[in-house]
């Protein structure tokens, strides 16, 4: 039976989401090299914070140029950009320059990942066919937790061989140059977005890529159709903003950026060995656990997003995330009353292990790609790199206030607190998936345009 595209269309999309890596990438280095780091410049735990979030001012600001880079230098040239960046950052920290040009080169390091942020997930949804776009789209988070595991193993594997941190911590920046040089060569042969070059007027270019990846000369005029059409009635993506449809998407889009964060990922990734070394858990299993849970179960996701749908994937992860968080708690009160963690036992820890892992269980098969396919597909294609921009800057922002606050918050309300705090968010989230997200599987992206300034609901978009 014809599918309606081409095999090609698995290789653009899969080199496109090597821009997944940049971010995989860094939160599983800080997470094994932080403690060499600290030993190299004499970070307390604040200038650790210091260090790890200054990433997110840069995803920010990246995040915030994004929309115009992406505009105006396409989606292409933006992933190029981005890769070159990522790439030259990471050669310049590798000969340990003084703390305040590292931290220089960690914020140029999150320009370049919030450049990746936005642009690898919109290249995707404006790229895939329809009937597989919310699985190409979670290639970006496959490709997250690829980099994180890659680096993880690599960062441990070094820190035990090589003793000195001095003479450590270059190779660990050395690793990141390999794969982030792979990532940028990779885009050098992307061709670019067929929506993009549609709102260029280069029709021509357009029909080019999309007789690349679909199968019959019908679907290309077809979708050639339902894109002229959008962009022909969409306006431009400045008066756009002040609509009522699409502040009502903006708000959807920004609540999930936000509560993909709240329900407390990136404080599991970057600090699960020190946080797992407050309850004992030290060595290989404290270290890896994480980054091998992580990246195992994306997986998963690629089919289930087309089968069971986003929104129930939403669901079933922040139930999951919303269990684990409350055992974990529980089990860190108990390692806290007792004041050593040798003394509470074994069972405590064991029950904080498999929370953990339940927990990037939930995140891995949910929330982690689902919330950047869904923003990726809600907004109309005018106003698509306004809405990208500021909810991706909406992730990096609440990214960096808990890498820069969550230790410190655990030092001063105890080791337990910040699993309820997220357990609290893991509910709020629920509520508005409920209440207003709405199930986008299988609905091209100008329905889901058409439907939204038709006036129906958000949970509606798409129903018939």
């Amino acid at each position: 039976m014809n599918r309606g595209y081409k095999s090609i269309v698995f290789l653009i999309s899969g080199t496109a989401a090597l821009g997944g890596l940049l971010f995989g990438l860094d939160q599983g280095f800080i997470a094994n090299s932080l403690p060499t780091i600290q030993a190299v410049y004499r970070l307390d735990t604040r200038g650790a914070e210091g260090y790890s979030s200054i990433l997110a001012t840069g995803g920010v600001i990246g995040a915030l140029l994004s929309g115009l880079l992406a505009r105006f230098l396409g989606r292409k040239r933006s992933l190029i950009l981005a890769g070159f960046i990522f790439t030259a950052g990471s050669l310049l920290s590798a000969f340990l320059l003084p703390l305040g040009a590292m931290m220089a080169c960690r914020a140029a390091l999150g320009f370049a990942v919030g450049i990746a942020s936005f642009n690898v997930p919109l290249y995707l949804s404006e790229t895939a066919p329809t009937r597989i776009r919310g699985s190409m789209g979670t290639l970006f988070q496959l490709m997250i937790t690829i980099g994180i595991f890659l680096i993880s193993l690599t960062s441990v594997f070094i820190a035990r061989v090589v003793v000195s941190p001095e003479r450590a911590l270059p190779l660990m920046f050395g690793v990141i140059v390999v794969f982030a040089t792979l990532m940028f060569l990779g885009s050098l042969f992307l061709p670019e977005s067929p929506r993009w070059l549609m709102l260029q007027g280069r029709k021509e270019e357009a029909i080019g890529v999309l007789r690349r990846i679909l199968a019959t000369e019908e679907e290309v005029a077809a979708e050639i159709a339902d894109i002229e059409a959008s962009v022909g009635t969409g306006g431009s993506s400045g008066r756009i903003v002040f609509k009522r449809y699409f502040l009502k998407v903006l708000v959807v889009g920004v609540l999930l950026q936000m509560f993909q964060q709240l329900v407390g990922i990136n404080v599991m990734i970057y600090y699960a060995p020190r946080i797992f070394g407050f309850a004992g858990l030290t060595g290989i299993v404290a270290m890896l656990t994480v980054p091998t849970v992580n990246m195992i179960f994306t997986f998963p996701a690629i089919r289930l997003v087309e089968k069971w749908g986003r929104k129930k994937l939403l669901y079933v992860g922040a139930v999951c995330m919303f269990v684990s968080m409350v055992a974990a708690g529980a089990a860190f009160r108990v390692i806290g009353a007792s004041g050593d963690p040798s003394a509470a036992g074994k069972v405590p820890a064991v029950i904080l292990l498999v929370s953990v892992i339940v927990y990037i269980f939930g995140f891995a098969v949910s929330w982690g790609p689902v919330a950047w396919v869904v923003c990726s597909e809600i907004f109309p294609i005018q106003g698509r790199e306004v809405g990208m921009t500021i909810t991706t800057m909406v992730n990096w922002t609440f990214a960096g206030l808990l890498m820069n606050n969550s230790l410190t918050f655990m030092q001063e309300h105890g080791n337990s607190s910040i699993f309820f705090v997220f357990s609290g968010f893991c509910l709020l989230a629920i509520l508005f998936v409920a209440g207003f997200v709405p199930e986008t599987k299988g609905i091209s992206l100008e329905r889901i345009e058409a439907d939204l300034k038709a006036g129906k609901r958000m949970r509606d978009l798409g129903r018939v």
